[in-house]
């Protein structure tokens, strides 16, 4: 695992992850792996949870599905103030600094960060296909048995994946102790993709580390 907030620095816009198109079916995340370093009786009972981007609207889905889902399963949630806009995402060392100021201020352990690590789009063409059914007319004797012959045009399936990581620092030591990635497939909007998505990563970290209930 990466120390000191490496990823915090990072100008990955993660909302990007969650922005779907009108053929899109409904959402659905997956975990794929996650690691956790975190001691047996180390609690985590308050978070701060930053989602790594500029565009307010995306920070603020992210963070707000989060910070419900997180809530809902006992934990104690704050999030990073002001406009995502004006944080020093260019500046490492200011960023850093903020938000650990903020984070001990606010007496949390630790801070809980999520990444784009990247976006897989899929488009496949589903061929043309002529598909015959047997159809029975009439009665009795008078039964005529024929073949029905339908078309049914070819199409495209598109697929859109976006791997995402979520990774849990604590605060006293600035070490990451705890990583999540997972893939979230066809968001039907961000604030669908963002709601999927932070169910699934509160449901693991509320089994994985010790906090209220």
């Amino acid at each position: 695992m990466k120390s000191a907030y490496r990823y915090l620095i990072s100008l990955v816009i993660v909302a990007t992850a969650l922005i779907a198109t009108g053929c899109m079916t409904s959402s659905s995340t997956k975990v794929t792996d996650r690691q956790s370093s975190v001691s047996g009786d180390k609690q985590y009972e308050s978070l701060l949870v930053l989602a790594v981007t500029a565009n307010r609207a995306y920070r603020d889905a992210t963070e707000k599905a989060l910070a419900d889902s997180l809530i809902d399963r006992g934990f104690r949630v704050f999030r990073l103030p002001g406009d995502s806009a004006e944080l020093p995402w260019d500046d490492k060392a200011a960023m850093k600094a903020l938000v650990s100021k903020q984070a001990k201020a606010g007496k949390t352990d630790g801070v809980l960060v999520v990444t784009l690590v990247r976006r897989e789009d899929e488009k496949n063409y589903v061929p043309t296909q002529v598909v015959q059914r047997p159809v029975s007319v009439g009665i009795g004797t008078q039964v005529n048995n024929y073949m029905q012959t339908t078309v049914e045009p070819g199409y495209y399936n598109e697929k859109k994946v976006f791997v995402l990581k979520t990774t849990l620092y604590d605060v006293e030591t600035e070490q990451a102790v705890w990583e999540l990635y997972s893939n979230t497939v066809n968001p039907a909007s961000l604030s669908a993709g963002a709601h999927d998505f932070a169910a699934a990563v509160a449901e693991v970290l509320s089994d994985d580390v010790k906090h209220g209930e």
